[in-house]
């Protein structure tokens, strides 16, 4: 009995001397790779977190999207090859991304009369820059039309630079209708006028008289020059438009009755000063021979 006491004991001593030689699935070492991906960068593994064993591998490889220029990567901080493979030794980080980010150009083109910004020229920007724009007539213009991309746009607003644009404005003078013009005439049944016409008022609206006792009125949109000339016993409309600052031209119209309507063609150039004269005239009596 004393015997198997002495043994008994003995093996308890034994087994509080070695040592457990079990291993359990928590007690293996793991580290996390941490993976960043900027944007214009393409490839494998995604951004996030990943674990794994010590001792393991996880390959990645990695490219530019287009348009973007420069694709750096880095394990640690430390500049690494675009493809390769990360061994799990410890925790890390891996890094994919675009220096530049790519750039785009924008072609600003100006017309005459037109203030803004970006002004004049062809400009840089980052990819996904958003630039802004803005554009007004400058005095004595009108209204200013953008094109972007060679499409009509509002005179104001945003461009996100994700290609290469191009963007084209252009204004409409204001002209001065006020003043003393040559106006000439010529008719579908051949007849042919050239009288002087008076237009006073301001820019938009006013009266007219010519040089053989026809008066009327005009109206001008900046776009648009309408005007008539009355006489006791014949009517004439014009409609037309200015080539530039000193001359404007059009459709013209005769009302001599209800059933005789003839249309015709009209010139009309500034004068240097006001002309007393009618002028030369095919027909002498523009507002009596041919309009009674």
């Amino acid at each position: 009995m004393k015997s198997k006491t002495y043994f008994i004991l003995a093996a308890a001593l034994l087994a509080a001397v070695l040592p457990f030689a079990g291993c359990k699935k928590s007690d293996v070492a793991t580290a996390t790779l941490k993976v960043i991906v900027s944007e214009g960068v393409s490839g494998t593994p995604a951004s996030g977190s990943y674990t794994m064993n010590v001792g393991e591998q996880m390959t990645y490889h990695f490219t530019l999207d287009a348009g973007y220029k420069k694709l750096t990567v880095q394990l640690d901080g430390n500049d690494v090859a675009a493809n390769g493979i990360v061994t799990f030794s410890g925790d890390h980080t891996l890094k994919a991304f675009s220096d530049d980010n790519g750039t785009y150009t924008l072609t600003v083109t100006l017309g005459t009369g037109v203030i803004g910004t970006p002004v004049a020229g062809i400009h840089s920007y980052a990819a996904g820059t958003v630039v802004k724009y803005s554009y007004d007539p400058a005095t004595g213009y009108n209204a200013v039309s953008p094109l972007l991309d060679a499409a009509a746009v509002t005179k104001s607003g945003t461009i996100t630079m994700s290609a290469n644009h191009s963007m084209n404005v252009t204004a409409s003078a204001i002209y001065n209708v006020q003043g003393s013009w040559t106006l000439t005439e010529t008719y579908t049944d051949g007849s042919s006028f050239t009288v002087t016409a008076a237009f006073s008022g301001d820019y938009t609206h006013g009266t007219v008289t010519d040089s053989q006792g026809g008066s009327g009125t005009y109206t001008y949109d900046y776009s648009t020059v309408k005007f008539t000339l009355v006489f006791p016993d014949v009517n004439y409309s014009y409609t037309g438009t200015f080539s530039d600052s000193n001359d404007m031209s059009g459709t013209s119209t005769r009302y001599q009755t209800s059933d005789n309507v003839i249309t015709g063609t009209w010139l009309a150039t500034r004068n240097a000063s006001t002309v007393a004269s009618c002028g030369n005239t095919t027909n002498a009596n523009k507002g009596k021979f041919d309009r009674d």
